[in-house]
């Protein structure tokens, strides 16, 4: 993998759940670990479960699509329990994904969350659809030791996932499209929808 890979790296802004509908989405494409080239945007509902096809289109309709090498998220639910279907996007787009957690989730706890909403059995099922986690450690750019939890299609084995967190981390442990996109959509928070 080469040490230039450009990634987009995907999150939601800040939004009120009690004055939301609808939140944006941003999709922050960035070569190795530093060079930001293009920020993409998008809108989705909240609670909703149109992320998958507005992330496909948003991807798919970029002058970046034949560029982007990775699809980074920083989980497969967004905007409360917009829950994103990894296989759907891998299938529609070509582009190896992957989504990344600090640490495990309780999937009792996500299914007692989900039970509020009258679809959660499919809400759950696209959850359950998407790859299993595993464990990952490497030493980002900056030498810093990290220990992740990752789901993933579209790569060829950990080893690939290591080189590619590698390349595309700097002082955290989540490569840095993922970090920007994170930083853009909590500069929301004063201006939620």
């Amino acid at each position: 993998m080469k040490k230039n890979i450009r990634t987009i790296g995907i999150d939601d802004a800040a939004f009120s759940r009690e004055k939301s509908t609808e939140t944006f989405v941003f999709g922050v494409v960035v070569r190795g670990n530093n060079l930001v080239e293009g920020v993409l945007r998008t809108k989705i509902l909240v609670d909703g479960l149109d992320a998958t096809e507005k992330i496909i289109e948003m991807i798919n309709r970029s002058k970046f699509q034949n560029q982007i090498k990775a699809i980074v998220l920083g989980s497969a639910t967004i905007a409360a329990f917009n829950i994103i279907n990894m296989v759907e996007i891998f299938q529609k787009t070509a582009i190896p994904i992957i989504s990344i957690l600090h640490k495990l989730p309780d999937n009792a706890e996500v299914k007692k969350a989900l039970v509020h909403l009258p679809d959660w059995e499919k809400r759950f099922e696209i959850l359950m659809s998407n790859p299993a986690l595993e464990k990952i450690e490497f030493i980002n750019v900056s030498g810093r030791a990290c220990k992740i939890y990752v789901q993933y299609l579209g790569f060829k084995d950990t080893n690939e996932i290591k080189n590619l967190l590698k390349n595309t981390c700097y002082t955290s442990c989540i490569p840095e499209s993922l970090r920007f996109a994170d930083m853009i959509g909590q500069s929301f928070k004063d201006y939620m929808m």
